[in-house]
């Protein structure tokens, strides 16, 4: 990554205030200048505590960024690629369920950042969409694109097509089932989630987060036990799981979870992850198989976070 240099000269107050300025500024920079050089990209804009002056050490960032429609399914498939050759994400991004709908798709990605792990929150917006976005959530322009003669020759037929083909597929993606190995990345990034609330005291968040790992958790055993269950959520879950042993067994852990405190220290945020992670190693082995480094350099991180 790039190393931000102050701007010269500056006096030593100004000196003291960039010395303390949010860390999160660095991978800001770093996004800014990769992103700015993608041809599909046309606007890069921040929101959150970093866009209002509020960031702490353990703040997101909260960066919006603006795709040609025609070309940002093809960005949100690469991106994973992309976030970890060049800032070495942790985890797979885990599409965001808990932004609301701005036309088009978040994904939360976990950046390691001077030995901690830093949210990333990126939202990939059609273009047509970005001014509504901007008008419904205020974020802060950092970059956008110079258009030159040649990006003036616009093709309305061809830009409707794409933009109708762009929200039908993210409708899709938005609705498609969780696999285990997808739902054990929502474990790892709520659990991360959920931490640093509980850190912060902000209990009604935290008792949000902890709800939804439960039903992570409850998902992980419907989808590895009865994949093709014609029913969701809680419904008729003890009637389908409990046939097998396994499954009464599962349903156990699952009850024990369940009458935890609702809101909960960071031991027991850890203890409902361990869980998580237990069970899929006992009915999906194949998805932890297949997320082993990355469970285990989740677990170091915060590991080194609890002793710092």
């Amino acid at each position: 990554m790039t190393t931000i240099t102050p701007p010269a000269p500056l006096s030593p107050l100004e000196e003291l205030a960039y010395a303390h300025r949010p860390p999160q500024l660095t991978v800001l920079a770093d996004l800014v200048q990769m992103l700015s050089d993608v041809p599909a990209v046309t606007q890069l804009l921040v929101r959150g505590s970093l866009a209002t002056g509020t960031a702490d050490r353990l703040s997101d960032v909260d960066l919006v960024v603006a795709v040609r429609d025609n070309r940002l399914l093809a960005l949100m498939a690469s991106l994973d690629a992309v976030m970890s050759t060049e800032f070495g994400a942790l985890l797979p991004g885990w599409r965001d369920t808990i932004v609301g709908d701005l036309g088009g798709a978040g994904f939360v990605y976990l950046l390691p950042h001077d030995g901690h792990l830093l949210q990333l929150d990126l939202y990939l917006c059609p273009d047509s969409a970005v001014d509504a976005l901007r008008r419904r959530i205020g974020p802060r322009l950092l970059w956008q694109e110079t258009r030159t003669d040649t990006d003036t020759s616009p093709n309305p037929d061809g830009n409707a097509v794409a933009r109708v083909e762009t929200a039908a597929k993210l409708a899709r993606t938005a609705t498609a089932p969780a696999d285990c190995s997808t739902l054990l990345v929502q474990a790892m990034v709520l659990h991360a989630m959920l931490r640093k609330r509980v850190l912060r005291g902000q209990e009604y968040i935290a008792y949000g987060l902890l709800h939804q790992l439960h039903e992570t958790c409850r998902d992980v055993i419907r989808t590895a036990l009865v994949p093709h269950s014609r029913h969701h959520g809680w419904y008729h879950l003890p009637d389908e799981v409990g046939r097998t042993t396994i499954g009464r067994e599962c349903l156990a852990e699952l009850t024990d979870a369940l009458s935890g405190p609702p809101v909960p220290t960071v031991a027991q945020a850890d203890q409902a992850l361990e869980r998580i992670v237990r069970l899929t190693r006992r009915i999906a082995p194949h998805a932890v198989a297949a997320l082993s480094d990355e469970i285990t350099a989740y677990r170091a991180y915060q590991n080194q976070e609890g002793q710092s």
